[in-house]
């Protein structure tokens, strides 16, 4: 059997930064975050989902108790300044502290979370989904947002200068 081994610094020296981008991801993953998090807030800024559908119209209800009549929009734009990231070596999370968060982004039936005291439902009425993050009814992730990442993966990595 023969045995070639070839000594070429440039390709170990390549190979080792490759490595070392692999087992840390997290400059990668703030990229992703931020994107994620900044598409978001865009998103409802623009009252679209990640597919490009438009928020359902707010309620009459709604639109009496509140000044303007964009979904997800309020005086102190509760939504938008809730969103955040948190990025790791390995994964990063995107979401909303806000209370209301899953019910905007999932939606809720009329009665779904019980009654007052007084035997109302709650909520009162259906409310309808309007996914301003970027996960599908199903759970999926979004294409748009799996392209954006997939992008920011693959930018990073055939980075191999470091930049």
């Amino acid at each position: 059997m023969l045995i070639i081994t070839i000594d070429d610094r440039e390709v170990t020296e390549a190979l080792a930064r490759l490595s070392s981008r692999v087992s840390d991801m997290l400059p990668a993953m703030h990229q992703i975050g931020q994107a994620l998090m900044e598409g978001s807030r865009e998103r409802i800024a623009q009252g679209r989902d990640w597919t490009g559908a438009t928020f359902a119209p707010n309620s009459p209800v709604t639109l009496s108790r509140k000044k303007g009549s964009r979904p997800l929009i309020d005086r102190g734009n509760l939504m938008s300044s809730r969103l955040h990231y948190q990025a790791s070596r390995d994964a990063v999370v995107v979401g909303s502290s806000a209370i209301q968060a899953a019910v905007l982004q999932f939606g809720a039936k009329k009665g779904q979370f019980g009654q007052t005291r007084r035997g109302g439902k709650i909520p009162w009425s259906d409310i309808p989904a309007r996914r301003f993050l970027p996960v599908t009814e199903s759970g999926q992730l979004d294409p748009a947002a799996k392209s954006l990442i997939l992008d920011t993966i693959t930018r990073y990595l055939s980075d191999l200068d470091g930049r």
